[in-house]
């Protein structure tokens, strides 16, 4: 492989539309993040995670449990305070407990690809409560043998886990699997292997699932060319494949699949070996996962030689996040993190720490969820040589979407709107509320009469007809945070406007707010905020 490598234990470091080159705002950090207990060589950010107002952030070299055993934090994002520090129960030198994370709802994923329980390298991954810091299950490949690699990347919705195992033999050296695991009885459900499966593929290598779909990264797949890559789209209730996903140029080396994300209709697929602005520069595709086509190839608006533009990719709605580690706005290889719209291909912002220094490493990990953002930088020096950081960003809300209902101070909860195009086949509407464990839904609406219906707080969409979201409604977790996609919803199939009929994408100036109970008063009301959809 052409693509250079960097003496940790961790590494494995070991178009239809060019990303237009208009200057964008650049934005530092809301909150800069270090393990209170940090020190040398802890590579602390190697892997990241976020929801709502958890982020997760791995150190596989922190030694707690023996040399390189490897620890999780758990942040609280609005304040930068540390909540909780994960170990596993039978933490082991060398076990790289961290490699990869994940988070859904109260629930953890860490993966630990160097565990030696069925044999050298052979793998595991554990389950946490974000609450507690409680270990809650150990997950180990029913058929698992030396050097799988079980665990080596993590996914995790819901109640499904999904745990790559790059270095599974399935046959032949290397060609890798990935396992699929029921989160609440740790039972192994399934195993994806590739229908074209070949030796050194290392299938599994990254993975992402959201709804119905799993989407696996192949980077050193030879079709068409050595090392060139793959990556492959399943569904997940029948466990199928449904297409092998190929970049329309791909060539020697890239690697396509080294990174991969999905959100909705759209696959986001990382290529950082990419030549076409220099060698090693890098790129990124999005496929539309209903057909398996190509929709866009983005290349950095900073094209340079070996910046790694892909390594890490996140993607939700509209919005694309792509890590370039080894970009040089602070110095050589501190890297950076791009915020891309996906319906124009333009660059919206450029995510820069405020400290970035040379060698950094910024956004080897990186990950999203509604308007937060995290990077990490695994060899930041702050508590000695590569103790590591990470860096929470807060990007402002869309354009079209305001405020129009927020004058009664028992309107508890601010609402956001990830996009307000419906091309991206998804549109996330949060709340985010000092309230927890509430039952919550949203409601729609275009009217925008306010009325006391509880004596509580207002209800702002009075004054014609009121959509209710039942059937996507839920418990707001204990960080305060409620999300749904509206044109994914259960209550409404199809982007359509539950009880009042048609599409939210019709052009309309649209109103939303959240319900939710709230003890024993019969309901409470967010913010109401408002938005024309296209």
């Amino acid at each position: 492989m052409k693509a250079p490598t960097t003496s940790t234990l961790y590494g494995f470091l070991a178009c239809i539309a060019l990303v237009t080159s208009a200057r964008a705002q650049t934005i530092n950090e809301t909150a800069k993040l270090l393990a209170a207990d940090g020190a040398t060589s802890d590579y602390f950010g190697n892997a990241v995670a976020i929801e709502g107002t958890t982020a997760v952030v791995a150190a596989p070299g922190d030694d707690d449990l023996g040399g390189n055993s490897g620890s999780v934090y758990l942040f609280d994002t609005a304040t930068g305070i540390q909540t909780v520090k994960l170990l596993p129960l039978d933490g082991d030198v060398a076990d790289s407990f961290g490699c990869s994370v994940a988070i859904s709802g109260t629930t953890v994923l860490v993966g630990t690809f160097s565990d030696d329980d069925l044999g050298d390298g052979s793998g595991s991954a554990y389950l946490f409560d974000s609450t507690t810091g409680a270990q809650i299950a150990k997950l180990l490949a029913a058929d698992g043998d030396a050097n799988d690699m079980f665990g080596f990347s993590v996914a995790l919705k819901g109640n499904t886990a999904v745990i790559g195992a790059p270095g599974d033999a399935c046959g032949m050296f290397s060609c890798g699997s990935v396992y699929l695991f029921d989160t609440t009885t740790g039972s192994q459900i399934g195993k994806l292997v590739a229908s074209d499966a070949s030796a050194n593929a290392t299938f599994g290598w990254s993975v992402s699932t959201d709804g119905n779909s799993v989407l696996v990264g192949a980077p050193g797949d030879d079709a068409p060319a050595i090392n060139s890559g793959s990556a492959y789209l399943f569904d997940l209730s029948s466990q199928t494949e449904l297409f092998k996903l190929l970049p329309n140029n791909v060539a020697s080396a890239d690697m396509f699949g080294t990174s991969v994300a999905i959100d909705g209709s759209t696959a986001l697929i990382g290529a950082p070996y990419n030549d076409d602005l220099g060698v090693n520069c890098g790129a990124a595709y999005t496929f539309d996962t209903g057909t398996g086509s190509q929709t866009s190839k983005l290349l950095s608006p900073d094209g340079a030689t070996a910046i790694w533009f892909g390594y890490s990719v996140a993607v939700e709605g509209t919005a694309a996040l792509i890590g370039a580690p080894l970009a040089i706005d602070n110095g050589t290889a501190s890297g950076s993190a791009q915020l891309i719209d996906l319906t124009t291909g333009a660059l919206i912002t450029k995510l820069l720490p405020s400290d970035g220094a040379a060698g950094d490493f910024f956004s080897v990990g990186a990950a999203m969820d509604g308007t937060r953002v995290i990077g990490g930088a695994y060899f930041k020096d702050d508590l000695g040589s590569d103790s590591g950081a990470a860096y929470v960003f807060t990007l402002p809300a869309a354009d079209c979407l305001s405020v129009f209902c927020d004058t009664d101070p028992n309107n508890i909860g601010d609402v956001t709107l990830n996009a307000c195009s419906c091309i991206g086949g998804s549109l996330m509407l949060s709340l985010s509320t000092s309230f927890t464990g509430q039952f919550t839904c949203p409601l729609v609406g275009l009217g925008t009469a306010a009325v006391s219906p509880t004596g509580v707080s207002q209800l702002c969409l009075a004054g014609s007809t009121i959509g209710r979201y039942g059937k996507d409604a839920g418990a707001i977790s204990s960080s305060g945070t409620f999300s749904m996609d509206l044109l994914n919803a259960a209550s409404a199939p199809g982007g359509g406007v539950p009880t009042i009929g048609g599409s939210l994408c019709n052009g309309n100036t649209w109103r939303f707010q959240y319900w939710h109970r709230d003890g024993m008063n019969p309901s409470r009301f967010s913010k109401g905020v408002s938005a024309t959809l296209n």
